[in-house]
């Protein structure tokens, strides 16, 4: 049916005719041609920029042209391979955008902004070679890096995933080999700690089986890497536009379809088959759309397998544009996913080896998704505003049994969470003149719930209510930040950003402070300091420790200072290093009174019902160095390393290491394209990476022997250290572009080392705790076709 569904679809935005943009000019002179267009806007006010020129740059003889009255251009007869085009308008910086590639199958569609020059007297800014992975919010200061569709799908090891992109780059860890889940931790933050945004929203963690063993982690993301434009992730002292965050953020953003000609897209891999669709409704409008849809490739294959148990996922992801003459632009974007798993028990218990991969049965099925309707409007010359009313829910539905002693499955496990959000926010952008702007918003989320998380106690059923409730609460964040250009070479930042939850009664009042000076025409010093919090999610707060209490209701936020210094320096080329040292202090961190537990350790507990208390601290301090190369005449490099210590206060006033103290993090990319022919393109591109292996608490051998499960020595928190681990990913793609079409085969080969990692289970037949090393090579071959 789902087949069926696609292709009816597929017909119908084309109506009945594959219109592509190599029907115009697929070739001149002999070499296939293609067509990049786009639009030009200024940064802080998104007007169109009328008559800005585009030009690439060493072309011959010259392409160019001028923007037009909406602020939009066309290139035509561009010859396919990769090209840098310069934009430049009166009283503006000049832009390059290098590397944009233009192939066969499909046009090239940009969006361009340019920041208006400030001028002081005689002295102007001078215009510097662009700065690759610069943040698109341009009120960020420090720790903020931009990301591309096209970066994640040829980093090697990223597998068009955003979270494994960034585990690349400076401050960012992975727990593992980063092929069992895309968890990441931010400068020895628990992964919990990040935030997702979507079109400028709050969204659950967008990765399918989301939760299921890591807090703010997943398998796979929710939506395929091309639909994004390009995107923001902060690591660290962001802008008071960001809350409910204390170590990260990941602000992304979908771009819109094709305004000019209808094009499609049919993969097939490892991961799943997918089909997009993208183009104006009408030819001739300026309505577009967008869209991506997948299935597990398992899915597929495991109906013919001669088992019971499997995975199974899907999604759906799309974007609306609906542009007006003098009411602006709507949106309509979102988002949704689908994730069942059976695990099937085996009943004979002369085989049982390990408790709950041959004892137990379960039965999960895991619902996500996110929708909303974004409002783009230009007031006047100087004033911009959107507004977007959004949508999120998130559904778990977990029923798990475990075999006893005498082979009869009994109840372990009954778990129902159902989680959503209406979202109203509203963000102004004004740009007093060339030296001042201030953006200012508020978001209202009404958050609502319906939980029953039950457990048996010790294997003996029935389960017991550990967290359940249902109702409403609101979180409300307000902000307002100010960037003020005090001369050509040296800027200020300053914001307030507050927010309070009315289920426990908590208020958060957050200064957030950047200092930007360019000490030298390549060499530049930030400076940012910012006060964060966190809520907690509603289940901690529902927990009931005796079945009856909910003493965690009363709960303050977490909170967190962080200081960041920074230095950058242009080298030449396009090439970068950029040096930063931090400083993060928590602090009201919920911890058990006098227990060793901290909620900064949290990976994910479904029967967590310990009552809190906000007298834990925390600390983070760590230096982080880029060396960044992008790509030029077929050649790219990233190299970062991250020397970090993380240690927290428990709830009888003792200092211990963070779960996430791993103390290093080495990284190092580097790929090669080699034209092949005129038209086709190789890529072969390799990571090598060295991670601090993650802590845990000693096993308590005599403990774990009496219960036949292994049990942590809790008096000596995460004294023990896991080795260090090594990483070795790949990717190779070939782009074959004929006329009108394009084929791209890919292999990405992720932890070509079969590094493994480590988890302490108890062995049933010989009695004893085992490590049990579990890792392997994930290739994952794809094809696609692009028309």
């Amino acid at each position: 049916m789902n087949k069926a569904l696609l292709l009816v679809v597929l017909l119908a935005t084309t109506n009945g005719t594959v219109r592509c943009e190599g029907l115009q000019d697929p070739v001149v002179a002999g070499r296939q041609v293609q067509t990049i267009r786009g639009t030009v806007v200024d940064q802080d006010t998104r007007v169109p920029l009328i008559g800005a020129s585009v030009t690439i740059v060493d072309s011959d003889p010259l392409l160019g042209t001028a923007t037009d009255a909406d602020g939009a251009f066309e290139l035509r007869r561009v010859p396919l391979g990769r090209h840098t085009l310069q934009f430049s308008y009166l009283g503006y910086v000049t832009e390059q955008v290098p590397n944009v590639l233009v192939s066969s199958g499909q046009e090239t569609v940009l969006r361009v902004t340019l920041t208006e020059q400030v001028v002081q007297g005689a002295e102007v800014v001078v215009s510097a070679e662009p700065v690759h992975g610069r943040a698109i919010d341009d009120l960020a200061t420090v720790s903020g890096r931009s990301f591309s569709v096209e970066e994640s799908r040829r980093f090697a090891g990223a597998v068009d995933d955003p979270a494994r992109l960034v585990a690349s780059f400076a401050g960012v860890a992975t727990s593992g080999s980063g092929v069992q889940d895309n968890a990441v931790s931010i400068r020895g933050n628990s992964p919990k700690g990040v935030a997702w945004r979507l079109e400028g929203v709050p969204i659950p963690t967008p990765s399918h089986f989301a939760g299921l063993s890591v807090a703010g982690g997943g398998g796979l993301t929710l939506f395929s890497g091309r639909l994004l434009a390009d995107s923001d992730v902060f690591t660290g002292a962001f802008p008071a536009e960001y809350g409910n965050a204390i170590s990260g953020v990941f602000d992304m953003r979908f771009r819109n379809g094709n305004p000019s000609t209808r094009e499609h897209t049919l993969q097939v891999g490892a991961i799943g088959v997918e089909v997009a669709s993208e183009g104006p409704f009408l030819i001739g409008s300026p309505a577009t759309y967008l869209f991506n849809y997948r299935y597990s490739t398992l899915g597929l294959i495991m109906p013919l397998l001669p088992t019971e148990g499997g995975i199974n996922y899907q999604d759906l992801a799309f974007k609306l544009s609906f542009p007006t003459k003098r009411s602006g632009r709507f949106e309509l974007w979102g988002l949704g996913g689908l994730d069942t798993q059976l695990l099937v028990e085996n009943a004979d218990s002369t085989e049982w080896e390990y408790d709950f991969w041959d004892r137990t049965r379960y039965d999960l099925d895991i619902l996500v998704g996110a929708a909303g309707v974004s409002h783009h409007l230009i007031l006047g010359k100087r004033t911009y505003l959107k507004t977007t009313a959004a949508a999120t829910a998130r559904r778990i539905r977990w029923d798990q049994d475990r075999l006893d002693d005498t082979v009869a499955l009994q109840p372990e496990l009954d778990l129902r969470n159902t989680s959503g959000r209406a979202i109203l926010s509203v963000v102004a952008n004004h740009k007093f003149s060339s030296r001042h702007v201030i953006r200012t918003g508020a978001t209202f989320q009404r958050l609502f719930y319906d939980l029953d998380l039950q457990s048996a106690v010790d294997h003996v059923p029935p389960p017991v209510p550990v967290a359940d409730g249902s109702g409403s609460a609101e979180l409300i964040e307000l902000f307002s930040q100010s960037r003020y250009a005090l001369s050509p070479r040296l800027s200020a930042s300053a914001g307030l950003h507050t927010q309070h939850l009315s289920l426990t009664r908590a208020t958060s009042i957050e200064p957030r402070v950047g200092l930007t000076w360019s000490m030298t025409p390549r060499q530049t010093l930030t400076l940012g300091y910012g006060l964060h919090s966190q809520a907690e999610p509603v289940r901690v707060y529902l927990a009931r420790p005796d079945g009856v209490e909910t003493p965690n209701r009363g709960l303050s936020f977490t909170r967190a200072h962080h200081f960041v210094i920074g230095v950058g320096t242009q080298l030449g080329n396009g090439a970068r290093a950029q040096l930063e040292a931090y400083a993060q202090r928590l602090f009201d961190v919920p911890v058990v009174a006098d227990s060793t537990f901290s909620m900064l350790n949290f990976r994910q507990d479904w029967t967590f019902a310990a009552p809190l208390v906000n007298e834990g601290k925390g600390e983070n301090v760590g230096v982080e160095l880029t060396l960044e190369r992008p790509l030029r005449n077929g050649f790219y490099a990233l190299a970062s390393a991250s020397l970090f210590r993380s240690r927290y206060r428990d709830g009888r006033g003792d200092w211990h290491p963070t779960r996430f103290d791993q103390r290093f993090a080495l990284n190092v990319i580097a790929g090669r394209e080699y034209n092949v022919g005129e038209n086709n393109l190789l890529g072969i591109n390799l990571r090598i990476a060295s991670v601090g292996g993650e802590r845990s608490s000693p096993v308590d051998v005599s403990a774990s022997m009496l219960a036949r499960e292994v049990v942590f020595d809790e008096r000596s928190p995460f004294a023990d250290r896991r080795d260090a681990i090594w990483l070795l990913d790949a990717t190779v793609t070939y782009r074959m572009n004929r006329r009108r079409l394009s084929h791209v085969v890919a292999l990405q080969l992720k932890n070509a080392l079969a590094t493994k990692d480590t988890v302490h289970d108890y062995n049933l037949r010989s009695n004893v705790v085992e490590e049990v090393r579990e890792g392997f090579p994930l290739p994952v071959l794809g094809y696609t076709i692009e028309f």
